[in-house]
């Protein structure tokens, strides 16, 4: 329930517990009344339930990045030691994975 509907619905309350003469009998006030308790109640813990997607998701791009940043080095171990047993099809599969990525130019005083 969004924050509009939820001061429309506490203040929709508060009427008919200010007056209980017009209440009709089928309409159970304290039901609704004990609803509304156990949302506020419940409330702290729904804030915290909705965060952890956020911190979960958060996480998971901080080890990609780790993970990513770990493979780039081992590639570029790979290429700095040149061929030998096993590293050829590593390269080879570490260039065509890379080899989109642009560098940065160098400036032409250099």
């Amino acid at each position: 329930m969004g924050e509009r509907s939820e001061s429309l619905c506490r203040q929709s309350l508060m009427l008919p517990g200010q007056n209980a003469q017009l209440i009709p009998p089928g309409y159970d006030l304290t039901e609704a009344q004990h609803d509304l308790a156990t949302c506020d109640l419940l409330h702290p813990r729904f804030s915290r339930l909705q965060q952890l997607p956020r911190k979960a998701e958060d996480t998971e791009m901080a080890l990609g990045t780790d993970i990513l940043i770990a493979a780039l080095e081992g590639y570029a171990l790979a290429r700095a030691i040149g061929k030998g047993v096993g590293l050829d099809a590593l390269k080879e599969t570490m260039a065509t994975r890379f080899s989109g990525r642009r560098r940065a130019s160098r400036p032409a005083n250099e």
